[in-house]
């Protein structure tokens, strides 16, 4: 369904996402949000026994509600919103949810969606669409934000820099209000209202912040907990009568120039909306850590695949790529927690021999394995500077809208002897997708411990016909009964 020519922007999105119907989304469309909610489900299984996890159910148990909505691992029934906020922390804890250039998408906004479709019984095929609808309008908007880079200069000498102030993160809360407003069935009026609301509501922009510290918080880039918790209480506040401001969202001092290095092109956003599906841009990680690093972990793979060399035996592994592999928080040397294991690029490759990935990736075994810092005392990362040769070409002459290729090159020293390759798109990317098995390992290899094996093929199984259930019921019956290992003894 194309978006209609008449109205505001924000409007034009409002009927757009309250409008579009299952026939209207093609069936590769659909085909990705079913792996895109199997994928989150079973990443917010995995990060049950996190900190941040436990932290986050631990609080959002302090509402319970009888007639309330379930979270993964807690037997009670929980207040929408709160449940809302556990449903964004618990995905995004292992930072191996779906990430949709330029920014993660899934944990933003999928958990409100996700509670009102349970809270209003509504079939797996609504949850599906406002699914899509979420991600076409946060994607549209984030990906129309001036960018965490600045890329200039000219084709021959090309100039880069980070920019001091962006958190397209917070752009989801956008895409959850308009996704969870049509699974309650609001009037256009009522969502334009919680979108103003949700605008007052949003989270400062920190992202910057995030990558500029090398040992960050739980809070990450921002809290998909908060954006989640957000959506889902401007939602009710609207609808019982609150009333926001609809323009909060556009002009210079409106929440998508705020969180920018300028105003988002909303215009430009609403135009595209129903014609360039960005949904299929997703990726999924087959690693639990940053996106930036996931090239050279495939090619670091490779190369102990190919030669079977003990990882003993390894005498050095030179990485070179984006030079956003310098900031502090990628760069990182001192990993003495699961959050630094998630960002610090090179532990990824000291892992990776020794730990499939997976939660075992930051768990203590791992934080305190000498063989891994062993390793990692031997991995270097640097920028490579011709690679802004390859960013300029992206961004200014082909004009895309993120960075869709990392070139890197990874050389080791083993018993003597050199091995290097290259490459500039990992696994998990639409242009190389994962099969479909190895995504039901990844779900099998967290849902481990968790659930039962037989109960977790069942749920994975069922996850990916979503769109044939009636309603939730007996998916949430069976993320109720997920066990979380008892406090002081987690993996």
């Amino acid at each position: 369904m194309p978006v209609r020519t008449e109205g505001s922007p924000v409007e034009r999105i409002v009927t757009w996402g309250l409008g579009l119907r299952w026939t209207d989304v093609p069936e590769n469309v659909r085909e990705m949000a079913r792996a895109i909610a199997t994928d989150c489900v079973g990443c917010a299984l995995g990060g049950l026994d996190s900190r941040k996890s436990r932290a986050a159910a631990t609080w959002a148990r302090g509402f319970p509600q009888r007639a309330g909505v379930s979270i993964p691992g807690s037997p009670e029934r929980l207040a929408p919103g709160p449940a809302a906020f556990a449903w964004g922390e618990l995905v995004n804890a292992l930072e191996f949810d779906p990430d949709l250039t330029p920014c993660h998408v899934a944990p933003f906004v999928l958990p409100a969606p996700w509670v009102a479709a349970e809270l209003g019984e509504r079939s797996g095929r609504d949850l599906l669409v406002a699914v899509v609808v979420a991600h076409e309008v946060a994607a549209q908007i984030a990906g129309r934000m001036p960018g965490l880079r600045s890329v200039g200069g000219s084709a021959r000498r090309p100039t880069y820099e980070f920019r001091e102030r962006w958190s397209a993160y917070t752009a989801g809360i956008v895409g959850a209000v308009v996704g969870a407003a049509r699974l309650a069935r609001t009037e256009p009026a009522t969502v334009l209202s919680a979108l103003g609301i949700a605008a007052g509501l949003a989270p400062v922009p920190i992202s910057s912040r995030f990558f500029f510290t090398a040992r960050p918080s739980d809070l990450k880039y921002g809290s998909p907990g908060w954006v989640s918790l957000g959506a889902a209480t401007a939602l009710e506040l609207a609808r019982a009568g609150y009333r926001g401001d609809p323009d909060a969202l556009v002009g210079p001092n409106g929440l998508l120039a705020i969180l920018g290095n300028g105003p988002a092109d909303v215009e430009g956003a609403a135009a595209d909306l129903g014609h360039h599906w960005r949904i299929l841009d997703s990726v999924f990680k087959r690693f639990p850590t940053g996106g930036v690093g996931h090239v050279g972990l495939d090619l670091f793979e490779r190369f102990l695949s190919e030669t079977g060399t003990a990882p003993e035996a390894i005498e050095s592994v030179e990485v070179t790529s984006d030079p956003i592999v310098e900031v502090p928080v990628l760069a990182n040397r001192e990993v003495r927690d699961p959050v630094d294991a998630q960002f610090a690029l090179a532990w990824g490759f000291a892992l990776l021999p020794y730990y499939a990935p997976g939660p075992a990736w930051q768990s203590s075994a791992a934080l305190q394995d000498p063989r891994v810092s062993r390793l990692f005392a031997k991995v270097r990362i640097r920028a490579d500077p011709s690679v802004v040769r390859d960013l300029y070409r992206q961004l200014v002459t082909e004009k895309l809208p993120y960075v869709r290729r990392r070139p890197t090159r990874v050389r080791v020293r083993a018993g003597g002897r050199t091995w290097e390759r290259s490459d500039a798109v990992a696994e998990g990317y639409p242009e190389r997708p994962i099969p479909p098995n190895d995504r039901r390992i990844k779900f099998l290899r967290n849902t481990a411990g968790h659930l039962p094996t037989r109960t977790a093929h069942q749920l994975f199984t069922r996850l990916l016909a979503l769109d044939r259930e009636p309603t939730l019921a007996p998916i949430s019956g069976l993320l109720r009964r997920a066990r979380v290992a008892p406090v002081g003894r987690a993996p």
